[in-house]
């Protein structure tokens, strides 16, 4: 007994909570995500660390956005979002969070790609991440960098929405919660002025996202400029879907319309909203009924 209390001890004092980092398999400005291994179980896991440099800025704001991230997503639990199953600290200011792991690229590579999982499956894709996007705004909060880049489409067909780095509870007013932040292909206009935010965000978020999962294009000009796509998202009026592809319905864009609009008075008020017109539409078109 006195052994494997012992190994058990050693265990929890490991660096990242015993989870041994084996392969890098997503690197970003502010963190590195890992293929990692419990080694009691040989579970693979997800590993995200947070850079000590960005650890450091965002103490800066009065807030350690990991342990944040990490408390946010523990509470969520849906087959559309990634499922968190620990967070915390190693060292003075390297911060971790430990999540399924999900054995296949995000939307956005695969959209890239015009990958033919992506075609077969588009209204399929459509309905998962939609549900998980109205899910977590059940939870009472707003993703603010929902895109096919946060989208993983695992093997086995299903999509789960990851990195709740920028979410916040709906209501939420401070200037931390109204900075322009996000991936400005994908900003609401309120986003880009860096107004109080509500659900409408995403919702628009999630109308340009499926945009392309229908058809493997952006509705908006291509910039390498920042700046640039957010002026976009401003003044240029987007392709409409059947610009895209004619063989989709009148229903489908005009859902995907409705969800762009510039003003957010325009739009659909919740995914919940968005989700039951989907549905309908989604299985007028696999009936072939429109």
């Amino acid at each position: 007994m006195a052994k494997l209390l012992k190994r058990l001890f050693a265990f929890r004092k490991a660096p990242y909570g015993g989870f041994v980092p084996e392969e890098k398999i997503a690197h970003g400005g502010m963190s590195t995500i890992w293929r990692a291994r419990h080694p009691q179980t040989g579970t693979a896991f997800a590993l995200k660390i947070l850079t000590p440099e960005s650890a450091e800025l965002q103490d800066s704001f009065g807030k350690v956005f990991a342990a944040e991230e990490g408390k946010t997503a523990l509470g969520l639990n849906h087959p559309n979002v990634i499922k968190t199953y620990e967070y915390g600290r190693q060292g003075r200011n390297e911060y971790y969070i430990v999540m399924e792991y999900v054995d296949g690229p995000n939307l956005e590579t695969l959209i890239l790609l015009h990958s033919p999982r992506v075609r077969e499956n588009r209204f399929d894709l459509l309905l998962q991440v939609g549900s998980g996007l109205a899910y977590i705004h059940e939870q009472g909060l707003i993703h603010r960098d929902f895109c096919p880049k946060n989208v993983l489409y695992g093997s086995d067909g299903v999509a789960k929405i990851v990195d709740f780095g920028l979410s916040i509870p709906a209501g939420v007013r401070s200037p931390l919660a109204e900075a322009r932040a996000g991936t400005a292909s994908y900003m609401a206009p309120e986003q880009i002025r860096s107004q109080p935010l509500d659900e409408r965000a995403d919702v628009y978020a999630f109308g340009l996202s499926a945009f392309e999962i229908l058809t493997c294009r952006r509705p908006f000009p291509v910039s390498s400029d920042r700046s640039r796509r957010m002026q976009n998202r401003l003044n240029t009026e987007p392709l409409k879907l059947r610009q895209v592809d004619p063989g989709l319905s009148e229903r489908l864009e005009a859902i995907i319309g409705k969800c762009i609009e510039k003003d957010r008075e325009m739009r659909y008020k919740s995914m919940l909203e968005v989700m039951r017109h989907l549905r309908a539409a989604v299985e007028a078109a696999s009936s072939g009924s429109g």
